[in-house]
């Protein structure tokens, strides 16, 4: 597959994750707008201290796509929702981060890299924050978070992850497409992002068993060996809403 037909797959499977979240598809679907998501503002964070509430807006952003780590073979990311706040304190630009969740995905061939037929085997990665992030873009650059990869199987310790707070995957994501409008009420944006460049760090925390999760993904692994692909749609709430 093309990366082009692949990434227009993957904004037909975000837009239809999306739908699932809390969309009501119209009974004349034809004959109507395609149908904006629900967007869940829950994670909205506290402002600072001083804040003008109406010069801040809370950013949802809900994201499908590809992964590929190592010697891994490409996955898909399962459904993510990034919350963070942007807005003015002191006359500067200012942002709060408020959660990143997201959806397992299953690792090709599991533990071993040769089935997971036996539960045991089965192994899944998810996505998670790791205590840095700056969503200032600079043209098609859209700053950086700090990531790490959850690595879930039933003979490690939950602790075990891809990657930690102190030596985390730098996600540098540069946009490919977009933004486009999808809504203006309510409003909503939709744009892909990409990573190719980015370095994947060693296992941590897998009692153990980190040199078995290294060499299952051929970790570390050096910038250019890993690619991180999104579709995004993006809702937007005034403070002054919440």
């Amino acid at each position: 597959m093309t990366r082009t037909s692949r990434r227009a797959a993957v904004a037909a499977l975000a837009s239809t994750a999306l739908i699932a979240l809390g969309a009501t598809v119209p009974q004349q679907a034809a004959a109507q707008p395609a149908p904006v998501p629900a967007f869940d503002f829950t994670d909205c964070p506290a402002l600072p201290a001083g804040a003008d509430p109406a010069r801040w807006r809370c950013e949802v952003l809900v994201s499908e796509g590809t992964l590929k780590v190592g010697q891994s073979a490409e996955m898909g990311t399962g459904v993510m929702r990034l919350t963070f706040a942007e807005g003015q304190l002191a006359g500067r630009s200012a942002q709060v981060f408020g959660a990143l969740r997201a959806e397992p995905t299953r690792v090709p061939g599991g533990l071993l890299g040769v089935g997971d037929r036996n539960p045991l085997l089965r192994t899944d990665l998810r996505i998670e924050y790791a205590g840095y992030a700056d969503f200032l873009s600079d043209g098609d650059r859209m700053g950086v978070q700090h990531l790490k990869l959850r690595v879930l199987n039933g003979l490690l310790p939950p602790t075990c992850t891809i990657g930690d707070d102190t030596d985390p995957l730098v996600f540098r994501p540069v946009r490919t497409s977009g933004p486009d409008r999808v809504s203006t009420d309510p409003p909503v944006l939709r744009f892909t992002i990409e990573d190719t460049a980015f370095a994947t760090p060693a296992a941590h925390g897998c009692g153990g068993l980190d040199r078995l999760v290294d060499k299952r993904f051929g970790l570390p692994s050096p910038a250019g060996a890993n690619s991180l692909e999104l579709t995004t749609l993006v809702g937007l709430k005034s403070y002054a809403e919440i």
